[in-house]
């Protein structure tokens, strides 16, 4: 039984340290987040600041310099995408992942739990029951069972047997 307690003390602390894994990975993501959301704003800015720029000159030049801009813009706003995809994509993948380690887990240790559950239900005594052991071991000894023929087949001491039957004043 204390290794079962020692088992179950250990999935616990294990459940706890990974809980703990997990809580600092998630806190190191959200820095990581607010450091792109830094970016991104700052980089939104600059692109307002040179399409105010861009505006200004705008009104005195030809539709190729339009035309220029405007694919500058969107050459701009595709690499932006793929510089936030790129920094993204990994975080993402990898909380897939701790999600897929987490569900492998928590399953790995339900079937343990019920294991356990079925172990313990299967045992049919965890505390020995005096009354009916002391009769039994009465009974064993009038049939002519010795001592350690009657500690052998209930699994018990032979000093326990003694004593039973010492108390009983059936031995000396």
């Amino acid at each position: 039984m204390s290794n079962d307690v020692i088992y179950l003390v250990f999935v616990f602390v294990l459940l706890v340290a990974m809980l703990a894994y997990i809580n600092i990975k998630e806190r190191e993501n959200n820095i990581k987040l607010a450091k792109l959301q830094g970016v991104i704003e700052d980089i939104t800015k600059e692109m307002h600041y040179f399409r105010k720029e861009l505006g200004v000159k705008e009104e005195g030049e030809n539709d190729e310099e339009d035309y220029k801009i405007t694919l500058l813009k969107e050459e701009m706003q595709i690499e932006l995408e793929k510089q936030i995809s790129a920094k993204i994509t990994p975080v993402l993948r990898t909380l897939k992942t701790m999600e897929h380690i987490i569900e492998d887990f928590q399953n790995e240790q339900q079937n343990r739990l019920l294991n356990l559950e079925q172990k313990a239900q299967s045992m049919t005594k965890l505390t020995p029951n005096y009354d009916t052991e002391e009769q039994k071991i009465i009974d064993l000894f009038k049939e002519g069972k010795t001592i350690e023929q009657i500690a052998k087949d209930l699994r018990i001491g032979i000093g326990n047997v003694e004593l039973v039957l010492k108390f009983k004043q059936l031995i000396k």
